[in-house]
């Protein structure tokens, strides 16, 4: 193929990183199913990472505004930190001030949003995640310590909220979906969370269906049942006309897949 299909990047710490977990029902894995064969999902999730690191590591995952047209485009980035940037310990090199959490928010999406960045997209959705809670419980359990708490997590994830908002820009609450599952539906933090910190198989299907509505409800253009797959399905193809003609409308489609509203 002379082109790549466009992309949804999932861009986060270990929570990202380990959703194309198989076992667990990933939720990015469960993403990139609801997209397959109209737009690729790419992990790039980098466990231990903090907003500090990734505010230098955000512009090697983008292309730069001056890129050829026929170079696949991102249509949404969702950015999903703060669970280490919340560890409790200020002498951790994982600890991340909150106002300095708000901060490299901040400019990670201005990096994007920013019409003088070099990496501006006016074509690239956002989304925000907020950090999860956490199960302190099981995080002894499994880590013979508590690094994290789920009201300092709360803080992050408020703080996460609040910047969206002013910057007019779609987030998730996970804390807020999470204890509200266990409110409502008398469950226990620990069937949502495997060790503490981590999905487990029903804390991965929750967020995935939580973030789905999300992109219905902020981008329907984006919803995977408004799509339609770039190549033909079989079903579709003529075997009694040239099928080289007929598969090889996959570039015009990538091209013309979405028609962006740049205003």
């Amino acid at each position: 193929m002379s082109n790549l299909y466009n992309q949804i990047i999932i861009f986060g710490d270990s929570l990202t990183q380990h959703s194309h977990n198989a076992v667990e029902k990933g939720w990015g894995a469960a993403l990139q199913h609801s997209y397959i064969r109209k737009l690729d999902v790419l992990n790039r999730g980098f466990s231990g990472y903090n907003t500090e690191v990734a505010k230098y590591l955000l512009p090697q995952i983008l292309s730069k505004k001056n890129n050829s047209s026929k170079n696949p485009k991102i249509f949404l980035l969702i950015m999903f930190f703060g669970a280490n940037d919340a560890v409790i310990q200020p002498s951790s090199v994982q600890h991340v001030p909150l106002e300095r959490y708000k901060e490299n928010l901040k400019q990670m999406i201005n990096v994007i949003k920013d019409p003088d960045s070099p990496y501006h997209s006016s074509e690239t959705r956002m989304l925000l995640i907020t950090p999860p809670p956490i199960d302190e419980e099981a995080l002894l359990k499994h880590r013979g310590k508590i690094d994290r708490k789920s009201e300092i997590s709360a803080k992050y994830a408020q703080t996460c909220v609040d910047l969206a908002n002013e910057l007019n820009v779609p987030v998730l609450n996970s804390w807020k979906l999470i204890t509200d599952k266990v409110t409502l539906n008398n469950v226990a933090l620990n069937d949502f969370l495997r060790d503490g910190l981590h999905f487990s198989s029903l804390g991965n299907e929750t967020l995935f269906h939580e973030i789905l509505d999300t992109i219905r409800k902020n981008w329907p253009e984006l919803d995977p049942d408004n799509l339609k797959p770039l190549t033909p399905l079989w079903a579709e193809l003529n075997h009694e006309i040239n099928l080289e003609q007929q598969v090889n409308t996959l570039e015009s489609n990538i091209i013309n897949q979405l028609i962006v509203d740049e205003n």
